[in-house]
């Protein structure tokens, strides 16, 4: 029997049954023969399959050279059902006879596909391979001057290139956010004595003559301020059960780069822009890399050193509203918390007087410290 009508159960992508639904179409499914889903036109969600597939692959016929020699197309191809079971990954839960998967592929255009632009790479796949080179080259080849290093094309993004693009991405995905007024963020001091006295100094950046060491965002010899969200959290970034722990309450809208819930990669048949998407792909292999723990080995001061540059990077970076007062990240220590590298000098912290004629508002003020434990 011909398939006319289609219910959104019969498929398990969330974008496919969220589309059928919106349709609204009245219940009674040709497919699987149910009457407890909306459905939709057959033939118009066909139409609509094709549409989002033509957003990430091309057909062979128009892009790709042929030479029946070497084997016909000379590329990568696939057929329409390796696109959408293999590439896509679609199921259809309901379709116990493969009857809906007949009619689809005997509605869907029967047509050798290939990649979106086989002479250029995926925006994805091009800013991928640039930062695997841009690691290596701050870890290996150059640390200071390196930012002409490699070309500018569609393949690939010299380390200046590549740190704009990031910054670009990261405002038009939304990743820009404020932590609010009000907050209270948190620092761990295992090295102070249970009965010895804190002062609001022992919980802001190391002098500068002190800070020796190499950490995820900043490099020996230029402080940086970490806090965490909650006290377990700023314990379990310190590896420890127990330490007094110090109390920082937000004065100002803090700006951050927010890594720590990126939005969930659309699927295929979303609605999402296919740049946006290769580029939300993107931004999750890299705050994941950006995030890995580094053992605390003498390869710390090398495996630390691409999100140390980012960081520095980030720091100037001009945005549309301004510049960053830091990069905000979930802990690997604690997973329900995260933490914050705030960019504040000790005048912005109230620790220090303000340079005369330089009157600045502090951006955070210490609270209290406390004893606290796991």
């Amino acid at each position: 029997m011909a398939i006319e009508r289609v219910c959104s159960a019969c498929f398990d992508d969330y974008d496919l049954r969220a589309w059928i639904r919106n349709a609204n179409g009245l219940r009674g499914c040709d497919a699987c023969g149910r009457k407890d889903s909306p459905t939709c036109d057959f033939s118009e969600l066909c139409e609509h399959i094709e549409l989002c597939l033509k957003k990430y692959w091309g057909f062979a016929v128009e892009q790709l050279p042929y030479d029946s020699a070497e084997g016909g197309y000379q590329g990568t191809t696939w057929n329409v059902a390796e696109i959408l079971f293999g590439e896509v990954g679609l199921s259809l839960p309901r379709d116990n006879e493969d009857s809906l998967l007949s009619a689809l592929l005997g509605e869907l255009i029967d047509e050798t596909w290939c990649d979106f632009n086989w002479l250029i790479l995926d925006h994805d796949v091009a800013l991928r391979k640039s930062w695997e080179r841009f690691c290596e080259t701050v870890k290996h080849k150059r640390r200071f001057f390196f930012h002409a290093d490699g070309t500018d094309d569609h393949d690939s993004f010299t380390p200046a290139a590549l740190l704009s693009a990031i910054g670009s991405i990261s405002q038009r995905l939304g990743l820009v956010r404020y932590l609010p007024k009000g907050r209270s963020l948190w620092r761990a001091r295992p090295d102070i004595a249970r009965n010895g006295r804190a002062y609001a100094s022992d919980f802001g950046p190391p002098p500068v003559h002190l800070a020796l060491q190499s950490n995820r965002m900043n490099p020996p010899g230029i402080p940086m301020l970490y806090l965490a969200s909650t006290p377990r959290t700023a314990l379990k970034e310190t590896r420890t059960k127990e330490a007094r722990v110090g109390q920082w309450k937000v004065l100002r809208p803090l700006r951050v780069l927010d890594l720590r819930n990126l939005p969930k990669i659309p699927g295929y048949f979303s609605e999402v822009d296919r740049e946006d998407r290769l580029a939300l792909r993107f931004l999750h292999q890299f705050s994941q890399d950006v995030m890995t723990p580094v053992a605390r080995d003498q390869r710390v001061h090398v495996d630390y050193l691409p999100s140390q540059v980012v960081t520095e990077f980030f720091r100037d970076y001009q945005l549309e509203k301004g510049r960053l007062d830091g990069i905000a990240y979930g802990s690997t220590a604690h997973p329900t918390g995260w933490n914050v590298a705030l960019f504040a000098n000790p005048m912005e912290l109230g620790l220090e007087k303000p340079e005369w004629g330089k009157p600045t508002k502090p951006w955070l003020q210490f609270m209290r410290s406390v004893r606290a434990r796991i």
